[in-house]
């Protein structure tokens, strides 16, 4: 099996320099090609844990694409007005208690209706496809370059919260959209890789702590 952690190391250096070495770039405020929404609002704690999937912060925070697999569940009544995901939709945390953590980045490639999303993050729907490539942000969200730039976004003491109006009028250098193409599907590859290993690495798991629980019996 192959080391999960080597493969995302390749994963990360790949897409810093595959990204950074782009002669021609366009310079974009993710305003101009998506408009933000916010995660869900007026929930108490009896409200999760059935009803409908939403999104949570650790999907988020953990993959670059979200696992359409390891979701919540939460009450939603028909009178409430909540954001709901789609398809292309980038996500990014919004508070955290290290500044570190705040900005990081997963879009959701899935096909679920409705699925909502957790109230320490906050979501951006493509509206401009010529712009911007959706699936490629999975990636553009995590490279070095893009991660100095949301840093200084974060403001707090106790707790970090990323000022979501700046975000979304700081401008950023993009490829452009034809090479946003291939980029995501070079990197996609190994990226498939490394969902397949992480499969395998929770089978093993599983498989043994039942072993060892029939020590036990």
């Amino acid at each position: 099996m192959a080391d999960i952690t080597e493969i995302s190391s390749l994963i990360q250096a790949m897409c810093d320099t595959l990204i950074e070495s782009e002669q021609h770039k366009v310079e974009l405020a993710f305003s101009d090609f998506g408009k933000s929404y916010s995660g869900l609002s007026g929930k108490s704690a009896e409200d999760f844990g059935e009803g409908c999937p939403y999104i949570t912060y650790m999907n988020v925070y953990q993959n670059q694409i979200i696992d359409a697999t390891n979701v919540g569940l939460v009450k939603i009544n028909g009178a409430e007005q909540q954001s709901v995901v789609h398809y292309g939709d980038i996500l990014f945390t919004l508070s955290s208690e290290t500044a570190e953590e705040v900005g990081m980045g997963a879009v959701y490639l899935g096909d679920t209706y409705p699925l909502y999303l957790n109230s320490f993050c906050f979501g951006i729907h493509i509206i401009d496809d010529n712009k911007i490539f959706p699936p490629f942000l999975a990636f553009y969200a995590s490279t070095k370059s893009f991660r100095k730039v949301v840093f200084p976004l974060a403001q707090g003491s106790t707790r970090f919260n990323l000022q979501k109006n700046d975000f979304m009028k700081k401008g950023f250098s993009f490829p452009t959209v034809e090479r946003q193409r291939k980029i995501y599907s070079a990197l996609k590859t190994y990226s498939d890789k490394l969902s397949v290993e992480k499969s395998i690495a929770k089978l093993l798991c599983k498989q043994k702590n039942h072993l060892l629980s029939q020590l036990f019996i």
